[in-house]
């Protein structure tokens, strides 16, 4: 097993019969697993130390505690209460360490997430980005940024339309409705949900059962799919990380972190 004390914002265990599962949990539970400019740029780069680690067949991705990861921290950039602050701009930027769904599309092992609680915005991206999906049946999911008054920028353009077909990207993303997992599953958007309790057994079960297989098969199978998902990406990704940044500079996306934090509906004007 590679060494990955450089990712501290980021749990690595093995897992499994013969210890070739890699369970990798975001780590940041005081924060319900939310992501701070640093546990950015951590997500973003260990996927290819995991894809090049021999001991690894198989990953499942989860959060520390109770949530899966709630999104972008506001708070961590240095107290700014704004989504439109400098460090939260930096942890936007392409290229760089925002690239989190192009390097999760090239990883080649099979990657399982397991979402056991909360998974939002940014956080909704990286367990969608899964080859599996397996949701605690109370967990919530969500591309919540129309009700910050900005566009879905993370990757949910991409994402949603592949997954539910374009009617249900549109009522999701656009009505920014928040999901059980039960619902997700009945809805096709997860693979499974299950028990709280058996979540990591039924995640693990799966993992293992991957791991198992002819790794060239495997590898060669999921590189044909994401074929289709990386050109879509080159089409859609940066156009709507463009909007997602005009929205930032924008009265109604302040009106709606500030509504947000106070918890009340957002009374948006069109400036």
């Amino acid at each position: 097993m590679k060494d990955y004390s450089r990712y501290p914002a980021l749990l690595v265990e093995r897992a499994g019969p013969d210890g070739d599962v890699f369970i990798v949990s975001i780590n940041r539970p005081e924060r319900m697993n939310a992501i701070d400019p640093a546990s950015h740029t951590q997500v973003a780069r260990i996927w290819r130390d995991l894809d090049r680690d021999p001991d690894c067949r198989a990953i499942i991705l989860t959060g520390v505690g109770k949530a899966f990861c709630t999104g972008l921290d506001f708070k961590a950039a240095h107290g700014e209460p704004s989504a439109s602050g400098p460090q939260y701009r930096s942890m936007r930027a392409r290229p760089g360490a925002a690239k989190i769904v192009d390097y999760i599309l090239e990883v080649e092992k099979p990657i399982v997430s397991m979402i056991n609680g909360p998974a939002m915005g940014l956080g909704f991206i990286l367990a969608m980005l899964g080859d599996i999906t397996v949701a605690s049946d109370d967990a919530t999911l969500g591309d919540t940024h129309i009700n910050l008054g900005i566009t879905p920028g993370d990757g949910g353009i991409l994402l949603l339309p592949m997954l539910l077909g374009m009617n249900r990207a549109k009522q999701l993303l656009m009505l920014g409705e928040v999901l059980t997992g039960k619902e997700a599953a009945n809805m096709g958007l997860v693979n499974y949900s299950v028990p709280a309790d058996k979540l990591r057994e039924f995640a693990l079960d799966i993992a293992t059962r991957l791991a198992a297989k002819a790794p060239y098969a495997l590898k060669t199978t999921k590189a044909s799919l994401h074929m289709i998902m990386r050109r879509r990406a080159l089409d859609v990704l940066d156009l709507s990380h463009l909007y997602e940044q005009l929205a930032m500079r924008t009265e109604d996306h302040r009106e709606g972190v500030k509504a947000f934090k106070e918890k009340r509906p957002a009374k948006y004007i069109g400036r």
